[in-house]
């Protein structure tokens, strides 16, 4: 999914998985500041959602899918990572989805009945095979117009900032 213009001078495809503690981190760490570099023209992030932490993420990711086609997809994402409920827990179910889902503006019957369905969680499945061998170190892994971005400047918004700059 990708949030930014097509034409942003950088490309930063970053791999989540909904469920990632560390991937809730990063999120919390340099969320404002992707969404300022975003604004900026400056880059474009394309998200690789993960399902591989289980059942839980490939409904997270499902409803993702749905509220991309709405254009709420980081809208939704946010929602997802402040509510992130304990690694397989239970959490995300439907009823927490379309209840984050309306929060992030997500009203409605499509999206709610898409996630009830499982619309995508499909090819959710299928895309996380791919998007695997693409992310081999587990997330949060992010490419910079397709060279890989140590974890170090991944986790220093600082760094990470200058280097989407650079």
């Amino acid at each position: 999914m990708l949030v930014g213009s097509e034409s942003a001078r950088r490309r930063l495809v970053l791999f989540e998985d909904p469920q990632c503690p560390y991937c809730r981190q990063f999120a919390e760490m340099s969320g404002d500041l992707l969404r300022r570099e975003v604004a900026a023209g400056a880059v474009a992030v394309e998200y690789r959602m993960r399902c591989f932490l289980g059942v839980e993420s490939v409904r997270a990711d499902n409803a993702l899918a749905l509220a991309a086609e709405s254009g709420r997809f980081d809208q939704l994402r946010r929602e997802l990572f402040a509510n992130q409920p304990a690694e397989n827990s239970g959490g995300f179910t439907i009823t927490d989805l379309i209840d984050l889902g309306r929060r992030a503006g997500l009203t409605s019957p499509d999206y709610e009945r898409g996630v009830r369905d499982g619309r995508y969680e499909q090819w959710v499945i299928e895309t996380d095979r791919a998007f695997g061998h693409q992310d081999p170190q587990g997330t949060p892994a992010a490419l910079l117009d397709g060279h890989p971005v140590e974890s170090e400047v991944l986790n220093d918004p600082e760094a990470l900032g200058a280097m989407i700059r650079g």
